[in-house]
């Protein structure tokens, strides 16, 4: 048999002792990150809850603002069509009235000018 050098059996004994020492401290550091990703899911399912509510408010906001710029849009075309029959009948009595009164308006220029 061969003769191991001295130095051999103390290198493998620290090897030994570190890896030991560095398998423990992994298998605490992945304790802790167990403990830290179930925080997370309990804060993640917490966050999503309030992201549920305030979508469901946003949706009933919307069906809201919908719902009135349905009545507003309907009131709006009721008042257009007013505004447009009141503004076709104006315009038939200005299309009777207008002759009148131009040769109205001709005839006081040329009275004006007569006095003259």
């Amino acid at each position: 048999m061969t003769n191991i050098e001295p130095w051999v059996p103390t290198a493998v004994g620290i090897y030994s002792v570190l890896g030991s020492v560095f398998f423990l401290v992994l298998i605490v550091v992945a304790g802790y990150l167990i403990f830290i990703l179930r925080q997370l899911l309990v804060q993640v399912s917490n966050l999503t809850n309030k992201v549920e509510r305030l979508t469901d408010k946003v949706h009933s906001i919307a069906d809201q603002v919908n719902a009135v710029t349905t009545e507003v849009g309907a009131r709006t075309t009721g008042i257009v069509r007013m505004v447009d029959e009141s503004a076709g009948g104006a315009i038939r009595v200005l299309e009777v009235i207008a002759p009148v009164l131009v040769v109205f308006g001709a005839f006081m220029k040329i009275r004006k000018h007569a006095r003259r």
